[in-house]
């Protein structure tokens, strides 16, 4: 007893100091079992089983967790899963010498690697008890020992003897002694009641000197280990006289258990008590101690003889844990020997009892408002369970999902709320609370309460379409229902009541019933201008905040026959081709009736004004408009008719247009030369005539609209006029004389004329003409061939005087006519056209023969940096077109003269320097100030009293002959000739060139002026 309660003791103390540590930080303490003498790197235990760590972490938290054992000698932890075992052999007997419980601790600490850092977890105090093995034998101080006592003595003298040595522990040590006495005489008590350590050997009866001296006994002590060891000591006893025992209890006290469940009558346990005495000394009663509580007589009873201890009545464990039991082993000798011993029966609770539920609800009671959160507290629940241990352990559930039962204690639970509540899904819940104790079998009780969900709104109304359909007729009465909509709201009461509005826009047309949700029709429509009507329906409910939702409307209005086909012209006009084949499209009149295709079927008509829609006809369906014969522009290019459409429903309903037919003309008509007979046909004209002079007039006719490019004819010379002596006016059709007729150009000519339109194609008429050139000269010339050869020699040697008096009159006029260009700047706007060229240039382009020629162009080229010569040249009326026929006024080119006189519209214009034409002499011309071009100038012959005059201009000595200003006032026209350096470079022979300029009859209609430029 003193030994458990210290070990008690200690571990209570271990107990308060690991928990006041599991204050800082979570402490386990586990035990395990090892026997000694097992080799190194034995199993110990695991101290994440063992302290049921593994089940209080995940896998992942597991796998990052780090044991250490403290230092020691004996044990050795694995660092990732806490599984220990031995450094080296232990042996029990040396490290615990004397000890009941040979304890060997450890302490554990638990790291955590949380993301590389290093937390403490837990601390594991670890107590491996070391268990003794059987492996030392009992042994006596000596193998033989011999003792004397003296006879006479009484029974229950008593010899000492020491007792055996055992070096192992517990069950391993010496359990037992074994007394071998074949005289049995003797009896070996192990301990002496005075608690010294020997054996005793009591006598058991009186020793009979006389009767026999002496005894051998045999002591055997016997482990309790396995395999069984044993030492013995052999005792050789002299007896002298000794002759007393009492009886005694096989065991000092007793302490058993028994079931709280035993019935009466059942043996619950047995008693034993022995004497050394033979004969009635040594026979045995059993009884209750007179010290016995009556409680303990009414609820058990003891056999006498067989020392057995019976329950007479039913056992509560609940009303006594425990009963203290006194029993005496008397023997029956003359002067009866008494033993006692304590007898301790513990009852043992059987899981007799239910657990008790009381529930407490908070002051509000069940009615939970279905909008608390969750977590929210319901109700208090507390357990008792009358059974102690593990019978008294109860564990609580419930069966609702929705609720949460949360352990304050063991034996204080509170529910809570697991889930949002829903006063539409459910309105209430019953809750069942069921608790079962750890008992075997398990006992459990349940208790019922319910929660009520009390609604709020948190609803809104939910319409049972999300979009609403009607129709309606256009011109419909008021008051029509249309339709009706719907709108559930899941909450209760005036939660769940809904009205209906509709937007205010609407409202002036329809109206909505705010209870039942139907749509009426409250002003008439016009489908034309508002065919389809949406807008939102809102359903309100009439909880707390007024929740809503919406839902659209759509009406469609469905279309009246209200409307009359209309044309989107008053006028209409249409075209086509002449000489289209019949069912040529024309156009078509397009009306449209903004009702409803159903209701806008059309049919179209002429009306019967006139004789014109007679030559059409019309598709009644799309108003298209075709040909019903083939027209002639020429005959009628216009056609006028009257179109009705009218609406196939309501033929009252109708429209008309005014629809006009244009006839397009088409080329259909060839141009037509006019001329009637061959003498209309052939022309003849003179050597002489001049350039520009008109042959005939080309007319054409052609039947097309005159307003349209088809019947816009131009003309051309086809074939004929290889030599382009010919000039036709592409526009007017006059032909003219193109140049200046050569020798080689007297003849007669067949030239074809060409008639053209414009058309696509153009269409042609092609007449013959024939132009015959007459050769003859006239008398003049003949007789003036000497006078011609006169003048040249003339010419020549004036030339000769004059160019040293034309060298110092160029000096002086050159400083006269800077002084006067200055006031005269004005007045050259009115001057006579003005051709520039120089000098040498004439002479470059005149040949023998009267062609240009560049036989000179080398020496005339030395005279381009030479003084510059202009020539004005004035042409004077033609004598024949004059009534005179004796007067020369001299007439300006400008460079707005007629171009038609100018150029052959059949033969492009040379854009190079143009030639000033004289007979056989081409003079190159510039244009004057009007344009910087150039262009071709035809000039006429001049008559023959041009060239006596000339003549008696040139005989002037030392006058400045060639000044002939007629009329002009221009002081700057000195009409001097050439400079000193023409003449030196001239010489003074006449060239076959100069001969040829003044040869008679190429000077007779025109006078050259020559105007000195500057140098």
């Amino acid at each position: 007893m003193n030994d458990f309660s210290g070990h008690l003791f200690a571990t209570v103390v271990i107990w308060l100091v690991l928990s006041r540590q599991a204050s800082a930080q979570e402490t386990a303490q586990v035990s395990f079992i090892f026997q000694e003498e097992q080799s190194a790197g034995t199993f110990v235990g695991n101290v994440a089983l063992a302290s049921k760590l593994t089940d209080k972490v995940t896998q992942d938290v597991f796998s990052k967790l780090d044991f250490t054992i403290s230092t020691n000698n004996y044990f050795t932890i694995s660092p990732r899963n806490g599984s220990i075992t031995s450094k080296t052999e232990i042996d029990r007997e040396s490290e615990c010498p004397d000890k009941e419980v040979c304890i060997l601790s450890a302490d554990i600490t638990v790291y955590q690697d949380n993301a590389g850092q290093i937390n403490l977890y837990m601390f594991i105090k670890v107590n491996v008890t070391i268990e003794d093995i059987n492996d030392n034998a009992p042994r006596f101080a000596s193998n033989m020992i011999s003792l004397d006592t003296p006879e006479g003595n009484v029974i229950g003298d008593v010899l000492y003897i020491q007792p055996a040595n055992d070096p192992d522990y517990g069950k391993n040590s010496v359990a037992q002694y074994s007394f071998q006495d074949p005289s049995n005489t003797f009896e070996l008590i192990p301990k002496d009641s005075s608690g010294l350590p020997f054996l005793s050997l009591v006598m058991k009866k009186v020793l009979d000197r006389e009767t026999r001296d002496f005894y051998q006994v045999t002591v055997i002590a016997t482990d309790g280990g396995f395999p069984r060891r044993t030492g013995s000591v052999v005792i050789n006893i002299t007896v002298t006289d000794i002759n007393d025992n009492a009886p005694e209890f096989v065991q000092s006290s007793y302490n058993e258990s028994v079931l709280e469940s035993i019935k009466p009558n059942v043996p619950i346990m047995k008693v034993s008590a022995t004497d050394k005495d033979i004969g009635k000394n040594a026979d045995i009663t059993y009884q209750f101690s007179s010290r016995v509580s009556d409680k303990v007589r009414n609820t058990f009873y003891i056999d006498q003889k067989t020392g057995e201890i019976f329950a007479k009545t039913a056992i509560d464990y609940e009303t006594d844990k425990q009963f203290q039991i006194t029993v005496e082993a008397v023997d029956n000798g003359a002067t009866q020997l008494t033993a006692r011993t304590s007898v301790t029966l513990n009852v043992v609770d059987v899981n007799d009892n239910a657990p008790e539920i009381n529930v407490n609800m908070p002051a509000t009671g069940t009615d939970i408002l279905e909008s608390v959160p969750v977590g929210t507290f319901i109700s208090y629940i507390s357990v008792n369970d009358k059974d102690s241990g593990e019978n008294g352990v109860v564990v609580c559930d419930m069966n609702d999902d929705h609720f949460s039962l949360d352990k304050l204690d063991f034996t204080r639970y509170k529910v809570t709320l697991a889930q949002p509540l829903d006063y539409e899904v459910k309105h209430s819940y019953t809750v069942t609370i069921i608790c079962r104790d750890g008992g075997q079998p398990t006992m459990s009780s349940s208790a019922v309460f319910v929660v009520n969900v009390v609604d709020v709104n948190d609803n809104r109304p939910i319409f049972t379409e999300a979009t609403y359909f009607g129709n309606v007729m256009e011109n419909q009465r008021v008051a029509v229902p249309i339709l009706s909509v719907t709108a559930h709201d899941f909450d209760s009461g005036e939660y769940g009541r809904v009205t209906y509005t509709i937007e205010d826009a609407y409202s002036r047309v329809f109206s909505m019933d705010p209870n039942s949700g139907q749509l009426l029709l409250i002003d008439q429509l016009d489908r034309e201008k508002t065919p389809r009507f949406e807008f939102y329906v809102i359903a309100r409910d009439n909880g707390p905040g007024r929740l809503s939702s919406s839902a659209i409307i759509i009406i469609v209005v469905n279309d009246e026959d209200d409307n009359p086909p209309t044309f989107l012209s008053p006028i209409y006009f249409g075209y086509v081709l002449e000489n289209q084949p019949a069912g040529t499209v024309v156009g078509n009149a397009t009306a449209v009736d903004i009702d409803t295709p159903e209701n806008s079927l059309m049919s179209y008509s002429f009306l019967p004004f006139g004789d014109d829609y007679q030559s059409f006809s019309i598709n009644p369906s799309n108003g298209i408009i075709r040909t019903k014969e083939v027209f002639d522009r020429e005959v009628k290019f216009q056609y006028q008719m009257v179109i009705r459409v009218t609406d196939t429903r309501k033929p009252e309903f109708s429209s008309t247009c005014n629809f006009t037919v244009i006839i397009l003309d088409d080329n259909d008509h060839s141009p037509v030369i006019q001329m009637s007979s061959e003498e209309n046909t052939t022309f003849v004209i003179q050597y002489n005539s001049s350039v520009g002079t008109i042959i005939t007039t080309i007319l054409a006719t052609d039947g097309d609209d005159p307003n349209s490019q088809n019947s816009q004819i131009q003309y051309y010379i086809e074939l004929g006029d290889p030599d382009h002596l010919f000039n036709l006016n592409s526009f007017t059709g006059t032909l003219t004389l193109e140049r200046i007729i050569r020798a080689q150009d007297i003849k007669s000519y067949h030239l074809v004329i060409k008639a053209q339109d414009n058309g696509d194609p153009p269409r042609v008429d092609t007449r013959q003409i024939i132009i015959s050139i007459n050769g003859t000269f006239p008398p003049t010339a003949e007789a003036g061939l000497t006078t011609n050869i006169l003048i040249v020699v003339i010419l020549v040697g004036v030339t000769v005087v004059l160019g040293v008096a034309i060298g110092v009159a160029i000096c002086l006029v050159r400083k006269i006519d800077r002084e006067r260009r200055r006031n005269l700047e004005a007045q050259k706007n009115t001057e006579d056209k003005m051709y520039q060229v120089k000098e040498q240039d004439v002479y470059k382009n005149i040949g023998v023969d009267g062609e240009i020629e560049d036989s000179n162009s080398n020496n005339l080229s030395k005279r381009n940096n030479k003084k510059e010569v202009s020539f004005s040249i004035e042409e004077e009326t033609d004598s024949h077109n004059t009534s005179t026929g004796s007067s020369h006024p001299l007439t300006s080119f400008k460079g707005g003269t007629d171009r038609s006189q100018m150029h052959s519209t059949n033969r492009p214009a040379n854009s190079s320097n143009k030639l000033v034409t004289n007979g056989g002499m081409n003079i190159p011309v510039s244009q004057g100030c009007h344009s910087n071009q150039e262009k071709q100038i035809n000039l006429k012959r001049t008559p023959q009293d041009e060239e006596i005059r000339l003549m008696e201009l040139l005989k002037r000595n030392g006058e400045d002959a060639l000044s002939e200003s007629s009329g002009n006032s221009d002081p700057s026209d000195s009409g001097r000739g050439g400079s000193e350096d023409d003449s030196s470079h001239r010489g003074s022979g006449l060239d076959p060139a100069r001969a040829k300029l003044l040869a008679p009859g190429n000077y007779k209609n025109h006078a050259v002026v020559a105007r000195q430029g500057d140098l």
